[in-house]
């Protein structure tokens, strides 16, 4: 029987953590008032460094489609852009055209709320609340499985553990949706849906033992951040909040979730390099449409003879 009495009091630890820090998550977004699973608009958002590409599918009021573009940065949580309008580009199956820029459609404003929710203001409509839309992991407890890494920065030092979560407990707390576990059952996350922190997912060791570590994050895809503390003694007293960041670096089934995800098959060269002639001019020359091996002898070469010119680079630096 897991011990709830252990979710309940890291719960009530976050009451007093810090305000969430955010970037709005990659992905597909949509009204909410308008997610009934049927054909309808949305949109893209990406963020990178600080800057916003927000790309609109729509319709117009003939029932032709349209998209627009905009692009700019993000500040204090808020995005705001010109809708730039474009016509007359490459066809599917036509020749390369370059497209031309038309009057403006408007401005669209979007400001989040948090990292997956926000509001958005677009040109002759009200306010509207939009989320990020989840198509491959879902809210609930198989959501969260699969093989996570756990980074919490105490000081200037991150700390990590790996934990593979593959087990529906098929028990709930009172405001969770299922908890799920390690096979050894000795970690747990769960998704809390209701109450106070709705939103959040618990994570930490079923042990009362004094140095286990108990997470509260918030999560997208394969990327979640939040807090992190240390159980200072048996009684659930915890330590200073930390920063956290999880990774799920493969998916229940194993699958890779990284660049290099899927296969250990060795990096294609387009020259066959040999080790002594290797230069930091010959690493431009790498393929990587198949993924970095552990096992290509090549590459490991090429980058220690790229460390040695970097590092001789470096030092005459002033």
């Amino acid at each position: 029987m897991l011990n709830f009495k252990i979710i309940v009091a890291f719960l009530c630890f976050l009451i007093s953590s810090a305000a969430w820090a955010f970037m709005p998550a990659a992905g597909m977004w949509g009204v909410d008032s308008e997610d009934n699973g049927l054909p309808g608009r949305g949109f893209q958002i990406e963020a990178e460094n600080g800057i916003v590409v927000f790309t609109y599918y729509g319709y117009r009021a003939d029932g032709s489609s349209v998209f627009y573009y905009a692009a700019g940065p993000i500040v204090n949580n808020t995005f705001t852009a010109s809708l730039l309008d474009l016509h007359g580009g490459t066809s599917l199956g036509g020749p390369l055209q370059t497209a031309s820029l038309l009057d403006p459609a408007g401005t669209v404003t979007i400001s989040f709320s948090s990292g997956k929710h926000g509001i958005i203001s677009l040109p002759s409509e009200p306010q509207r609340a939009i989320s990020k839309r989840p198509f491959g992991y879902f809210d609930g407890h198989d959501g969260l499985l699969g093989t996570w890494l756990f980074t919490r920065i105490q000081g200037q030092t991150p700390l990590s553990q790996m934990k593979n979560l593959t087990i529906n407990s098929g028990s709930a707390t009172p405001a969770g949706n299922g908890i799920v576990t390690t096979a050894a059952l000795d970690f747990f996350c769960e998704l809390q849906v209701s109450g106070e922190f709705a939103g959040i997912v618990a994570c930490g060791d079923l042990s009362l033992v004094t140095g286990s570590i108990v997470y509260g994050l918030k999560y997208s895809g394969d990327r979640g951040a939040g807090i992190a503390a240390v159980r200072l003694s048996s009684s659930g007293d915890f330590g200073a909040n930390q920063e956290m960041h999880a990774l799920r670096i493969s998916t229940k089934n194993g699958i890779k979730t990284g660049l290099n995800d899927g296969t250990e098959e060795s990096l294609s060269v387009k020259s066959q390099l040999v080790p002594a002639q290797v230069s930091t001019q010959s690493l431009k020359q790498v393929v990587t449409d198949k993924p970095l091996s552990l096992a290509d002898v090549k590459i490991v070469e090429a980058l220690k003879i790229w460390a040695s010119e970097a590092q001789a680079i470096m030092q005459q630096v002033p």
